[in-house]
């Protein structure tokens, strides 16, 4: 089990520990300081040259230093990890207030305003910078039932978007993305850069029975981890390259994939 879920989830997944979503860790004023300045840096990154490209020229040598600063400040600060759309739905039941706001990374990679961010509790608090959302309580910010939520969830889950969850100041947990390879600057991160913006979930795919290698879970895995065997008649996927996104699960026309306990894939390889 990692260190994180040892030190903020008391032994079990750290994301579903409902003190991690709790309104008293805004009360600290440094991490409410963090959240208004992480907004305003996003504001300024819009219509510029993405500073992860300045990462692929540097001088090899000096790689290995920059990426282990860039995720230490990433776990302490802006820790993101992938979860299923089931655990995603056990974390609506674990906040109060649940809001639909216009991605930041899209606004950045693709421009305009694309609603696939869900944020907890983050308006009632007033941490969303004024200068970063038009109008004083922002225009696109969207409170939502948690009904509603769950059902933009399984809609994102159908458009084929991963689920991840984010701390701001870990372990304060705020956000809910759902993100994909074109416009998500995390994935954009691990696939092109090699750095770990992303953390893998919790879970794995395996491919079992039943499989009548149609192809769904090829076409649909952002991380390229499934591929169909030398003969079409079954695919197969890669552990080491899954995230447990369990998108290719849950669109396996047959119900060929099953998730299993990454903890048990490390067990088994060490």
């Amino acid at each position: 089990m990692c260190e994180l879920c040892h030190k903020h989830g008391e032994g079990k997944k750290w994301f579903l520990r409902a003190g991690n979503y709790a309104d008293d860790l805004l009360s600290d004023l440094a991490r409410r300081d963090f959240i208004r300045g992480f907004f305003a840096n996003q504001r300024d990154l819009i219509g510029r040259a993405e500073p992860m490209d300045r990462y692929d020229t540097m001088p090899r040598p000096f790689k290995p230093l920059v990426r282990r600063f860039i995720e230490h400040r990433l776990g302490a600060d802006h820790h993101g990890q992938v979860v299923t759309l089931a655990e995603a739905r056990e974390i609506l039941n674990l906040v109060n207030s649940v809001f639909r706001l216009p991605c930041v990374c899209r606004r950045i990679t693709l421009g305009g305003e694309h609603r696939y961010c869900l944020g907890f509790s983050m308006v009632a608090a007033g941490l969303v910078g004024e200068g970063y959302w038009d109008g004083p309580d922002g225009t696109g910010l969207e409170r939502l039932t948690r009904e509603e939520a769950l059902g933009l969830l399984a809609e994102y889950d159908r458009q084929g978007l991963v689920h991840s969850v984010w701390t701001f100041r870990t372990p304060y947990i705020g956000g809910l993305c759902n993100c994909d390879a074109r416009g998500c600057r995390a994935m954009i991160g691990n696939l092109r850069h090699g750095l770990t913006v992303m953390h893998r979930g919790e879970s794995y795919a395996r491919v079992g029975e039943g499989c009548t290698g149609c192809g769904q879970c090829v076409s649909l895995c952002p991380f390229n981890a499934a591929a169909l065997a030398g003969t079409a008649k079954s695919a197969a996927i890669r552990a080491d390259r899954c995230y447990g996104c369990g998108l290719c699960a849950n669109a396996c026309p047959t119900g060929a994939i099953e998730l299993l306990d990454r903890m048990t894939l490390r067990l088994t390889s060490s």
